[in-house]
């Protein structure tokens, strides 16, 4: 039993004592995602929409699309070069990177730059100095239309199974405590987005 089975085990159990339901006890595992704070603006999706089959480029010249993310929860943050709350938002990206990235989380960093892999690189890594986002490009903004985007910066959360659970348009402070926390709600839930079918 872990510590989450144990706690709701506990509630419950002091529900009966208290003559109270245990069913109207919630368990951590099944309360809502913390949206809150510096992310109180990030919209829960209403329901089940799949990721997109839409493939980019990598600065490497890979092939990628989310399918190979298959498994992780993965924040993708459009960004481009020509926008500056992007710009300002880019360095907390790269910490949330640091952070979380392990093989239940990814985040990709998408620039939708016209002139591609030489503007992302001369602002994540020359500008910025960013150490933990790789290059992924976007330049015909081809995967940026497959998701409906409206504004810049805006970032999507895709769970472990590739379904969208929501987004944010707009800067954040993405390795803020409460950006983390509604990250790790999503990695502590991978059953989430079956809630929304």
């Amino acid at each position: 039993m872990d510590r989450r089975e144990f706690l709701s085990t506990a509630a419950a159990a002091g529900a009966v004592a208290a003559g109270l339901s245990p069913l109207l006890i919630p368990s951590p595992a099944h309360a809502k995602p913390p949206v809150r704070g510096e992310i109180r603006t990030f919209t829960l999706a209403p329901s089940i929409r799949p990721r997109p089959t839409t493939t980019w480029k990598t600065g490497d010249g890979k092939t990628l699309s989310l399918a190979d993310f298959a498994g992780k929860v993965v924040l993708l943050n459009f960004y481009a070069a020509w926008c500056p709350p992007c710009i300002r938002e880019l360095p907390s990206v790269d910490r949330l990177q640091a952070k979380l990235k392990s093989d239940k989380f990814e985040v990709i960093a998408m620039s939708i730059d016209a002139k591609g892999k030489s503007t992302a690189r001369r602002l994540i890594k020359r500008q910025l100095k960013l150490e933990n986002l790789d290059l992924h490009l976007d330049p015909k903004s081809v995967m940026a239309r497959s998701l409906g985007l409206r504004s810049m910066p805006t970032t999507y959360v895709f769970d472990a199974k590739g379904h969208e659970v929501g987004k944010l348009e707009g800067a954040a402070e993405w390795d803020s405590r409460d950006a983390v926390a509604l990250m790790k709600y999503f990695i502590d839930n991978p059953k989430y987005s079956d809630s929304l079918s």
